[in-house]
Formats: C-alpha cells, sequence, structure tokens
C-alpha cells in the first residue's frame, strides 16, 4: 500500500473528528480575523535602505510623522474662518491649525510661514493646513477627521494625506463584505449551469469557505496586512482553488460507477485527488510566492496570503471535505438534474482548424504586443492608489487646487546649524521658481529676536535632539518629472549646505523610490514566477518542450491583457503592474495543463487531428468553469469597489482569465499541431527508455536469483 493510499485511509476512517476539528479551527480562525491589523499607508511597505524610508525614520524618531490634511470652507468671511479655525485645534488628536492671511495676528502659527504673498484666504474661500498628533491612518487622527467634517459638513471640502487613509477605510470595509457576497454569488450560479446537481455547488461553497475563514484568521501571525490584500485575498482564494473540490467529487463518483462502497470510493478519491491537487497547486502557489521576491514590501505581504490561502484550500478539500461529502452526499444525489452544457464537440473541431491562422497571427503580433505593454502610463504614488478619475476624493482635491493652486509637500530633516546658514538655505529654496513657501524657524524669526523666547512646544515642532525641519511646498504635481526634478534640485541642495546627514521625505520622494523599486521588482518577479511554474509544469511532464507549450499561451494571454490597458490609453496603477502576471500566470497556467494532459492520453490511441479535439473537448468544461469564475470575480472587483487600484486589480485579473481561456483553446492546437512530431518523439524516447530500464532491472533479477542458486547448491555440496 502506497503511502497516499495510506493517508487516504487514515483521513476517511477518522473524517468525523478531522471534521469536528476543521470547524473548532475555524471558530478560532473567525475569533483571530478581528485582531488581524489593517494597513493603509503603503509607504510602510518601502525597504528600509531606500532615501525616503531612511528619512521617515529619522523623523519619527525625533519629531514624529503627524498626518496632515488641507480644508478648504467655501463662502465665509474672515472672522468666520478665524473661529472655525479655533473650533478645530481644540479638537483632539488636532496638533495645530495654520491659517495665512497676510494681515497681523490673523495667522497662525507666524513661525512657520513663509512666503508672505502665498495667502490662505481668497474670494471668500479659507484654506486651512491641519497638522494632526499622530499619522494619517491612526485611529485617533481618524477620529479626528470626522469631528472635522462633523463641524464643517457641506460647507467645506477636504483632501491630504490623513482624508484618503480615512476614506479608503470608510470604502474598503463597507465594499468588501458586498464584493465577496456578489461574488460567492455570481460563483454559485456557475456552479449551477455548470454541474449535475443543485448540492453540488452548495459543497464546493462550504468547503471552500471553511479555507477562506482558515486564511483570514491565520493572517494574524502576519502581523499586518494591507487593505488591498485583505479585500481580495478572500474572493481570489475562492476562484483559484474551486478546481480542487471539483476534482475529488469527480473522483469520488468514479469510485462509485467502478462499483465500490461509498467509503472505499471516497478512500479510491482521496488517494486519487491527493497527487493531482498537490501537483496543480503548485503552479498556483509558485506564482503567488514569487511576489514575494519583491523589494515593496505589499508583494510579501500579497504573496504569502495568496499562497497560504491556497494550500489551506487544498489541506480542506484533502481532510475535511470527506467528511462533509458523506453527510451531504444523499442531498447531492436528490438534487441531480441533467447536464445543461452542450458536446462541445463543435466548438472543438472549430478550435482545430483554426489554430493555423490564430497561430499565425500569434507569431505577427507578439511583438507588437511586447512593445505595447511596455508603453503602458504607470502610476506609483499613494494617491494613485486611491484617487482615482471621478472619485469624490479626487474631486474635492481638485477644487482646492482649482482656488489655492496644487501643493506638494517635502519636509527636510537635517542637522541643527547656525541660523545665519538656515536662514540662507530657505531663500534658495524660495528662489526657486516651483517652491511656493518655505516654512522654517530661523526663516520666520525676526532678526534680533533669540531663539530662547520662542516656546518650547513650537520650537520641538522645528528642531530637536540635533535635528531641524524644514517643510517645503512645491507648487507642483505629486507624481510627474517635473516634481521628480524639483525634488532632486531640493535634495541637493539641501546637501550642500548641511552635508550628507541629511534626508528628504514626502509623497514625490516616495513616488521616485516606489518607481525605482517596481521597475526593477517587475522584472525580478515575472522572471522568478515564469522560472518556477516551468521547472514545475517541466517536472510534472518530464519534459521541457510540454512545459514551453504549456507557457507560451499563457505567455501570450498575459501580453494581450497588459496590452490592453495601452490600446485603451488608461493609465496603470503599480499594483497591477507589479502583480497581475504573477497571479495570471500562477492562477491560469493549469487551463494548459489540463488539456496537455488529455492530448497525451488520447494520442497514444488516436491520430493527430482527432487526439487535439477530443483533448479540447475534454478540458472544456473545466476550462469554462475555472476561466468563468475568475472572469466574474475579476469583474465584480472592478464594478463594486471604488478604490481604483482594487478596481483595476479585478479589471486585470477578470480580463487575464479571459485572455488565457482563448489562447489555450485556440493557441494551443496550433502549437500542438506543428509540434506533434517533436513531442512523440519524446513520448518513444520515455518509452524506450522505460523499457531498457524494465529490462536491465528484470536482468538484474534474474542475476540476483542466479546468484543466490549458486550460493545454496554450494551450501548443500
Amino acid at each position: 500500500m502506497s503511502f497516499s493510499e495510506k493517508c487516504a485511509n487514515f483521513i476517511v476512517k477518522k473524517r468525523e473528528k478531522i471534521g469536528l476539528g476543521f470547524l473548532l479551527m475555524l471558530i478560532v480562525s473567525l475569533f483571530l480575523s478581528f485582531f488581524v491589523e489593517i494597513n493603509y499607508d503603503l509607504s510602510k511597505y518601502l525597504p528600509d535602505w531606500s532615501l525616503t524610508q531612511q528619512g521617515i525614520h529619522k523623523m519619527e524618531e525625533t519629531f514624529g510623522y503627524p498626518g496632515t490634511a488641507r480644508v478648504m470652507i467655501k463662502n465665509v468671511t474672515m472672522g468666520e474662518a478665524l473661529n472655525y479655525k479655533n473650533r478645530i485645534e481644540e479638537i483632539p488628536g488636532v496638533d495645530r491649525v495654520s491659517f495665512h492671511t497676510g494681515e497681523n495676528g490673523a495667522f497662525a502659527p507666524n513661525y512657520m510661514e513663509g512666503k508672505t504673498e502665498d495667502l490662505d484666504y481668497k474670494d471668500g474661500n479659507a484654506l486651512f493646513h491641519i497638522v494632526f498628533v499622530k499619522g494619517d491612518s491612526d485611529l485617533e487622527t481618524k477620529a479626528a477627521v470626522q469631528e472635522i467634517e462633523n463641524l464643517l459638513g457641506d460647507k467645506a471640502v477636504y483632501a491630504g494625506l490623513a482624508v484618503q487613509s480615512k476614506t479608503v477605510e470608510e470604502q474598503v470595509s463597507g465594499q468588501m463584505g458586498f464584493i465577496l457576497g456578489l461574488g460567492i454569488t455570481f460563483i454559485f450560479l456557475i456552479l449551477l449551469l455548470m454541474t449535475n446537481s443543485y448540492g453540488e455547488p452548495i459543497l464546493f461553497l462550504l468547503t471552500i469557505l471553511v479555507a477562506v475563514g482558515l486564511n483570514r484568521g491565520t493572517n494574524v501571525f502576519l502581523g499586518k496586512v494591507s487593505f488591498i490584500t485583505n479585500n481580495v485575498a478572500a474572493i481570489l482564494q475562492i476562484a483559484v482553488s474551486m478546481d480542487y473540490a471539483i476534482f475529488l467529487l469527480h473522483s469520488f463518483e468514479l469510485g462509485l460507477s467502478k462499483g465500490m462502497e461509498k467509503e472505499k470510493a471516497l478512500s479510491f478519491a482521496v488517494g486519487k485527488s491527493l497527487n493531482t491537487i498537490l501537483a496543480s497547486s503548485l503552479t498556483t502557489v509558485g506564482g503567488f510566492l514569487a511576489l514575494c521576491a519583491m523589494q515593496f514590501g505589499i508583494g510579501m505581504d500579497m504573496g504569502l496570503v495568496l499562497a497560504k490561502g491556497v494550500v489551506l484550500s487544498l489541506v480542506t478539500v484533502i481532510f475535511f471535505m470527506p467528511a462533509l461529502l458523506l453527510r451531504m452526499w444523499n442531498f447531492v444525489e436528490k438534487t441531480r438534474h441533467k447536464s445543461f452544457l452542450p458536446s462541445f464537440k463543435s466548438l472543438s473541431n472549430l478550435a482545430y482548424h483554426i489554430s493555423p491562422a490564430i497561430l499565425l497571427l500569434t507569431v505577427l503580433l507578439a511583438f507588437p504586443l511586447n512593445i505595447m505593454q511596455g508603453m503602458n502610463h504607470f502610476r506609483f504614488s499613494s494617491s494613485a492608489v486611491v484617487m482615482g478619475e471621478g472619485t469624490k476624493i479626487s474631486e474635492m482635491a481638485e477644487e482646492i487646487d482649482s482656488v489655492f493652486g496644487e501643493e506638494n509637500l517635502l519636509i527636510a530633516i537635517y542637522p541643527s546649524g547656525r541660523n545665519d546658514m538656515e536662514s540662507a538655505l530657505g531663500g534658495t529654496l524660495k528662489s526657486l521658481p516651483f517652491v511656493k513657501s518655505v516654512q522654517s524657524l530661523s526663516a520666520a524669526l525676526p532678526e534680533g529676536v533669540p531663539e530662547f523666547m520662542t516656546p518650547k512646544s513650537s520650537l520641538d515642532l522645528v528642531r530637536k535632539d540635533g535635528y531641524s525641519r524644514m517643510v517645503i511646498t512645491l507648487n507642483l504635481p505629486g507624481e510627474s518629472e517635473a516634481s521628480y526634478k524639483a525634488a532632486n534640485t531640493v535634495r541637493q541642495i539641501l546637501k550642500d549646505y548641511t552635508g550628507e546627514d541629511s534626508y528628504l521625505v514626502g509623497d514625490t520622494t516616495a513616488t521616485m523610490d516606489m518607481e525605482t523599486i517596481l521597475r526593477a521588482d517587475n522584472a525580478r518577479v515575472n522572471s522568478i514566477s515564469l522560472i518556477i511554474i516551468f521547472l514545475v509544469v517541466m517536472l510534472s511532464f518530464k519534459s521541457a518542450l510540454y512545459a514551453f507549450v504549456a507557457m507560451v499561451p499563457i505567455e501570450m494571454a498575459i501580453m494581450t491583457n497588459m496590452s490592453f490597458s495601452y490600446l485603451e490609453g488608461s493609465q496603470m496603477i503599480f499594483i497591477g503592474f507589479v502583480v497581475v502576471s504573477s497571479i495570471q500566470l500562477g492562477a491560469t497556467v493549469d487551463y494548459a495543463i489540463l488539456t496537455l494532459d488529455h492530448f497525451k492520453e488520447e494520442r497514444e490511441k488516436k491520430e493527430r487531428k482527432e487526439a487535439i479535439s477530443t483533448a479540447i473537448r475534454k478540458s472544456l468544461s473545466s476550462l469554462l468553469v475555472s476561466g468563468s469564475i475568475l472572469t466574474v470575480v475579476g469583474y465584480v472587483i472592478y464594478f463594486i469597489s471604488s478604490v481604483p487600484a482594487i478596481g483595476q486589480l479585478g479589471k486585470l485579473i477578470g480580463r487575464g482569465a479571459l485572455c488565457s481561456l482563448f489562447y489555450v483553446v485556440f493557441l494551443l492546437p496550433g502549437l500542438l499541431r506543428v509540434l506533434d512530431k517533436a513531442l512523440m518523439r519524446k513520448e518513444k524516447i520515455k518509452e524506450v527508455v522505460k523499457e531498457k530500464r524494465e529490462k536491465l532491472k528484470e536482468s538484474e533479477e534474474i542475476q540476483e536469483k542466479q546468484e543466490v542458486l549458486e550460493i545454496q547448491e554450494k551450501k548443500t555440496t
């Protein structure tokens, strides 16, 4: 008895206890899921060696890293604006409010002001620059933003990182349940159409939902997960692992059709599924784990959660589903119905006949598609993740910019020196055409006024523990070539005046680091995922040629998917840019593997044409189930999520699944037609090698028997 058979018998024998154990683990996991911390600040994922992260660490340990917001009150008098300013400053969690009017005593704090020509009161509109005690994503800051919104209501519009963080959290938490519920509903409907029993979809979903619960709860051991991962992981886990449950049921039904008793058929199904599901999951896990090679930390975050979800789905199907299957079997049998699916004979024949044309078209388009996917307009800023065109938060930011102009804050941290040096630095920066204002202590102190006359609480905001802080406001957007050049210019001037032990942080510097890191990550992750999955497929088929044939349709599908974004003229946010290729490769390469498995089986007894057509026909029902589920899930995320990065990720996943399905059905037959002789030659070589090994083994056994006989004869003599 093999190891898999022993495992299968044990699982079936102990199924009730194992099932109870899973239910207890599920309860614990659901409880632990409430303690999983969600990270909404993507800058936290920058590596520690990046310039921005070094600056953030220095600022946090010296001054703290407070949250910020811009609030514009419309149609107010100066007196009303000042009254609102004072009331906002009294809100818990608010550190200070800067409101520069150009009038004596009408702005605060005056030591933090720079250019006097840049006023915060224009045409009855008042602009407040609010600094909070804690960071943008802190609960105290979010509560303070809510209090400000309660105070001002529709009289004001809101912008800034603190506002973005609160808005995203509200949107994500409100939409996640809806996305999951709607996704499950559509998956249920797809399974109803593509199975032979009304009870089967319930069985499948119950099984995988247990795995989803286990995955969410075990995220607590990772510490934090990003809001993007938290929002899409559950529904993607269901989509990519549903096949495991389907395969186990089909294996169980195969056992019953051979005349086995239920328990015997279940042992047979578990044993048969163990190796098959494990092999199938390796490609998906490999694609997801490749994300962990990213230097930008969200790759590790997303890769671990998604890979862990697939592994837990596999474990749940093998160990938990047997108990659930036997308990629900009578219900599954009672709800049998005729298949709604056609035979797909016509479609498989069509796929075979047009495959040469598709192959030729693929050859002609491969190079242009590769060029186009690299010509996409990419966005790397944190703001791009949450501020898409048409979103409320984007419209409010644009309204403020239309009145007071764009603002882009850079914060310089440098060793404290002489006031005259700091004044000279501030003067040089203020002279730059792209600098709107410079805020520092020395720049604002009137000549002859000693530093000690400044209140310590105010002084600690800008000078502490041997370091000073200067706020530079640019009149440029956060993400643009102009802002990148401006940031580099400011950084060089800062080093010229203060030395190498100086830091510059802000949305622009973070975006610059993100772009550099993520472009390198993209090449690294794609290469690693390609190598891992190629090796897994090669080992599975014991042939590099079969692996090549499996990979070509999926890689073409990835290029086509990414090229659509270029043809649409849409901006691609870095999340989709980096992670989708690995996800699509890992989640859909099984389409090609399944079809090739059927081809190998059929080719042993049929001619090329019939073998290819039959392989396509046999695969189509499974391909349509998997492909349609992943497509629907992706587009549900796209249409429901108001967070641009999450929505775009869903769109790329959904469209990628469709592309993979198309190329496997229509391109793969063309590759098999062209490479049939080479593939068959490989198979014949394998058979010859196998025969030689068997003959060698037989000869060795005969020789051993002869040696034993000779020894026995000698002993007898």
